[in-house]
C-alpha cells in the first residue's frame, strides 16, 4: 500500500505504523497463548454482512507469517480470542511508530507484514492511497522466528 500525504490536516491525523514481525516476536516472548490463538482460523471476521471469516497471524509455507488486523467497527473477534486482545494491543502499543505526514510526503508498506492506522485529525486531511501487487512477487509477510509450518 503507498499512501500519500496531500494536504495534512489542521492538528492530528499522524499516521501509525507497527512491524508485524516485531509484535509477532514480542507476542512469542511474552503471550505465547495469545499468539497461538491469534493464528487459529476463524477468530477474526473482517467487514460487515459480506465480510469474510479470518484470523490475525496466518501461517504459510517456507515458515512465514502475515499479519491482518482491523480493530474498528468492520472487526469482530471469536469468544475464543477476546480474552486475548489485551495483549496484542499492549504489543501494538510498545511497537507502535508514530509519523507526521507533510504535504507530499508519504509511505510504502507490504500489508502482510506492517499493521498502519491514523490518529483522529481536525481539518481537511487529503491523502491518495494506492493498493497493487509487486511486479516481481514477493513471499507474503515475514521469516516466522519459530518453527511454525502451514496448517
Amino acid at each position: 500500500m503507498l499512501l500519500v500525504g496531500q494536504q495534512p490536516a489542521a492538528s492530528g491525523g499522524d499516521v501509525l505504523v507497527t512491524d508485524g514481525r516485531a509484535q509477532h516476536a514480542l507476542l512469542m516472548e511474552r503471550a505465547p497463548r495469545a499468539l497461538e490463538v491469534t493464528a487459529v482460523p476463524g477468530t477474526a471476521f473482517y467487514g460487515d454482512g459480506g465480510g469474510h471469516p479470518s484470523r490475525i497471524f496466518t501461517r504459510h509455507q517456507g515458515e512465514r507469517v502475515s499479519i491482518r488486523l482491523r480493530q474498528d467497527a468492520l472487526a469482530a473477534f471469536s469468544p475464543l480470542l477476546t480474552p486475548h486482545l489485551p495483549h496484542l494491543r499492549t504489543a501494538i502499543e510498545a511497537l507502535q511508530q508514530r509519523v507526521t505526514l507533510d504535504a507530499s510526503q508519504g509511505y510504502l508498506i507490504d500489508n502482510s507484514r506492517w499493521l498502519h492506522a491514523r490518529t483522529g485529525f481536525s481539518g481537511d486531511r487529503v491523502c491518495l492511497r494506492a493498493l497493487g501487487d509487486p511486479r516481481t512477487p514477493i513471499p507474503p509477510g515475514f521469516p516466522s522466528q519459530i518453527h511454525c509450518p502451514a496448517p
